[in-house]
């Protein structure tokens, strides 16, 4: 009887050797590092035995192999061989494909918070033994992580899951972000442009007014396409931005003088790479018989890259006070020392090398 208790108790240790075993990597090292340094309890406890690494992996398995081992020759000594069978099988089911299979729970992260103060001071007397042999051996037999993705889709697929895990600290903003670069390059010009009836076009001789200022803004466009002529080539592009109440004289005047072309079957990788290249932020869409169909702008490409445009409403980017402002913290006033600039501004201006003008050369 004594021997059966016995063999009982080390059957229940190997299978907390194998509890314990889950709930120390049933998350990421470096997830359970965050954890701790965010001076999470429960973290911080499993990571003083998880930050071993393979010197906890290769004391485990020695732990669960020996208790369970002795236990199930014990049992095999005092039970006929089918009573032994019908009890060994249902074990090792239980530990090594049920137990690991499931989720960590309250009571298995309990026990093992219970077992780590005495695992952490037996592995710190025999982690250099270990972790010279658990090294090797992951070298030599183990198979490498392997992240389980393929294709595209694989990935696309991970990325879908992710928007469902309760604990992912990644907001749906990146995760669509993430998506939409995925399929960036399968998506065309034709995809994307501004149709040829809703791109507004005025000609170089207008002249600039209430009118015609109304009729661009109306048509919801940052730009609008400048002929010379109603059916004449186009000569230029005009910014909205650029019109304002004061604005006079003729188009002409203030246009852009320079057009470029992008083909409706360009991907949108050529696109963009279109944009770098000439640094223009519109395009005019022609098909194969050089026909125009629309427009394309940087702002459409970066709303299919990215969702939206990134970015508050904040435009007043030529205004230096402005922008320097939009960072300002407030500061306590201090005492320059003597000899030290009084301003930062002026130290900055101290450190600026002048350039010399005509009359200094002279002089």
């Amino acid at each position: 009887m004594t021997n059966f208790i016995f063999a009982a108790g080390l059957l229940l240790l190997a299978l907390l050797g194998v509890v314990a075993r889950k709930t120390y990597y049933y998350l990421p090292l470096r997830e359970l590092k965050r954890r701790a340094a965010k001076r999470d309890p429960q973290a911080a406890q499993l990571y003083r035995a998880a930050a071993y690494g393979n010197s906890l992996r290769g004391f485990l398995w020695l732990y669960i192999g020996l208790t369970s081992a002795a236990s199930l020759i014990l049992l095999a000594r005092m039970l006929p061989v089918w009573v032994s069978l019908l009890i060994v099988g249902p074990l090792l089911w239980l530990a090594f494909s049920f137990i690991p299979a499931t989720r960590t729970t309250k009571s298995g992260i309990f026990l093992t918070k219970l077992m780590t103060p005495p695992l952490v001071w037996l592995l710190n007397y025999l982690h250099p033994l270990l972790s010279r042999g658990a090294d090797k051996v992951e070298r030599r037999y183990l198979a490498a992580d392997h992240t389980k993705l393929f294709e595209r889709e694989d990935l696309l697929e991970l990325i879908k899951n992710q928007h469902h895990q309760p604990d992912s600290r990644i907001t749906d903003e990146e995760l669509e972000i993430a998506s939409r670069a995925l399929g960036f390059g399968d998506h065309h010009v034709r995809d994307i442009m501004i149709p040829r009836k809703q791109t507004k076009t005025v000609l170089a001789d207008d002249t600039i007014g209430p009118i015609l200022i109304d009729e661009v803004h109306k048509s919801g466009q940052d730009y609008a396409l400048v002929r010379e002529a109603r059916k004449g080539p186009f000569v230029g592009t005009l910014a909205f931005k650029r019109l304002d109440l004061q604005s006079s004289g003729k188009v002409r005047g203030i246009m852009e003088p320079a057009v470029y072309y992008l083909h409706e079957n360009d991907s949108l990788s050529q696109a963009l790479h279109a944009f770098f290249v000439t640094n223009h932020p519109l395009f005019v869409v022609v098909d194969n018989l050089e026909e125009y169909i629309g427009v394309l702008t940087i702002e459409n490409v970066l709303r299919q890259l990215l969702g939206h445009v990134p970015g508050d409403d904040f435009d007043q980017y030529a205004d230096i006070t402005l922008v320097a402002a939009r960072h300002a913290k407030p500061a306590k006033p201090e005492k320059a020392e003597p000899g030290e600039p009084e301003s930062a501004n002026e130290s900055q201006e101290s450190d600026e090398t002048p350039v010399k003008t005509d009359d200094e050369v002279v002089e």
